[in-house]
């Protein structure tokens, strides 16, 4: 089987190609906006024939509203008359810890005050498990939910709102190998999903502003 897969909710776009005799992991952290990320991954596996594609994978959030719109688009088009598996890319996130023996809170900012979020437990053998689905909140709201879990750390973009957070920031984004686990294991359950469903949880500014309108002119 001969797979894509990409991720683009954050700045850092992770994606990974993989069949019967290779694989490949890319990782960009650039701050050229999304479409561009996205050719220069392809640029970086020119013996790919993207024509020739069995299965695509798709990272759906939550996470950048426009980067998740150009990604999934790409990969819409792509996937044409193909098989979707589509990857949680908090969960994504989590994977980064999923040997860590405790809950692993995945935090990531989302518009002025609100945080995207989603708890997970990891274990000694690197299986996760999702103990609260993807959601989005006010900070002081997250930590009040957060504070019933116990041996905790926070990851992510917005973990710096929190103290029970790692010094290290290499956790709170999205790596190509743990992108290509999910795949596999996505697959390997026959998740297959004819549509791409993305996970934006909240509207974008454009539908805030406009309803915000609205109400005023009420």
């Amino acid at each position: 089987m001969k797979v894509f897969s990409i991720d683009t909710s954050t700045s850092r776009v992770v994606a990974c190609y993989f069949d019967d005799d290779m694989k490949c992991l890319i990782e960009l952290e650039t701050k050229a906006k999304h479409g561009i990320q996205i050719s220069q991954v392809i640029k970086k596996i020119p013996e790919v024939n993207f024509h020739d594609l069995d299965c695509v994978g798709m990272g759906i959030g939550p996470g950048s509203l426009t980067g998740l719109r150009v990604g999934i688009a790409f990969a819409s088009g792509l996937g044409v008359g193909k098989k979707f598996v589509q990857i949680n890319s908090l969960k994504l996130i989590a994977s980064n810890l999923e040997f860590y023996e405790g809950y692993i809170v995945v935090v990531r900012k989302a518009r002025e005050g609100y945080l995207y979020g989603g708890v997970y437990h990891g274990d000694s053998n690197g299986r996760l498990a999702e103990i609260e689905r993807p959601f989005i909140d006010d900070v002081e709201s997250i930590r009040e939910r957060i504070s019933r879990y116990k041996s905790k750390v926070c990851i992510g973009d917005g973990a710096e709102f929190f103290e029970q957070r790692l010094e290290s920031s290499d956790y709170n984004f999205p790596s190509a190998r743990k992108l290509f686990k999910l795949t596999v294991e996505e697959i390997e359950k026959a998740n297959f999903v004819e549509l791409v469903e993305p996970l934006y949880l909240q509207k974008s500014i454009a539908e805030l502003n406009f309803e915000k309108k609205q109400r005023e002119s009420k």
